[in-house]
């Protein structure tokens, strides 16, 4: 965003810029259909990343491709650097096994954006889309979104589940065999802040991030933070019909042990990465 903001303004005395952005702009009547592009994933700008940031993964229980999951991925902080790399770290661990994943309907009009996210299998967070891919394979779910964000903080992780419900009853009424599986990026808060705090409330309504990411000397550059992905024991999801009179229950059920899955998870690992005296918060 900031690059084609830069570019917009430039337009207005350069010729080259304002090509450039008539070239970008007309990407947007391309169609951004989810492809998992697998050379994008193994290219080497997303191997620079995964050095950059030294990522590295641990599963509790091994997955089985033959099965579907919702993966509940945490934190989004300022920028979902860690779900990101984890998208394209996952189409080279398992070939074959399909990951979808799930934007904000906003990232779909930014140009060349929404196509960049398309190649990595993502299409927008809708419940229609949702529905659509989990029928050709998982999907991962960044669930407390444009939100998390203005939760930056020093001394704890913050993040957004004990409301959002919406990836719980799609898994419960469409049916998930391998079930859902908590996922912590340890890290991932830390490499941008975001500002100001003013613009939260608003953006929240908009769905759409207002204000300014910074990191690097305050510039637009990540910190260079080792990101840790912890994938979770799978949480059990029974299928539901949502006519069912216990559907709402079926969901409370699964939501608290997801929530559960998630603070146990993070518990057993935070030491491991160097915060043990750092808590999780789940609002």
């Amino acid at each position: 965003m900031h690059v084609l903001l830069a570019l917009v303004v430039l337009s207005f005395w350069y010729r080259w810029a304002l090509v450039t952005v008539l070239l970008l702009y007309s990407t947007l009547l391309l169609p951004p259909k989810p492809v998992l592009w697998g050379p994008v994933c193994r290219s080497w700008i997303f191997q620079t990343w995964r050095e950059y940031f030294k990522f590295s993964y641990v599963f509790e229980e091994v997955l089985d491709s033959k099965k579907k999951y919702i993966f509940a991925e945490f934190p989004h902080g300022v920028f979902p650097m860690g779900p990101l790399i984890g998208a394209t770290e996952c189409q080279i661990m398992f070939p074959g096994f399909d990951i979808f994943g799930l934007a904000a309907n906003v990232v779909f009009t930014v140009p060349f954006w929404r196509h960049f996210v398309a190649w990595l299998g993502s299409v927008p967070a809708t419940t229609r889309d949702f529905k659509r891919v989990l029928k050709k394979g998982s999907v991962a779910v960044i669930v407390g979104g444009i939100a998390e964000m203005y939760m930056q903080s020093r001394t704890k992780e913050q993040i957004m589940l004990k409301d959002r419900k919406g990836f719980v009853r799609v898994a419960v009424e469409e049916g998930v065999d391998g079930g859902i599986v908590p996922v912590y990026h340890f890290g991932n808060s830390q490499v941008l802040d975001f500002g100001p705090q003013a613009m939260a409330s608003v953006s929240r309504r908009l769905r759409a991030a207002l204000g300014f990411l910074y990191g690097v000397a305050y510039l637009p550059l990540p910190r260079r933070r080792n990101i840790y992905m912890v994938c979770g024991k799978p949480v059990p999801v029974t299928r539901t019909a949502r006519d069912d009179p216990k559907f709402e229950e079926v969901v409370d059920a699964t939501h608290a042990a997801v929530m559960a899955g998630l603070q146990e998870a993070y518990d057993r690992h935070k030491a491991e990465y160097g915060w043990a005296d750092r808590p999780l918060v789940i609002s």
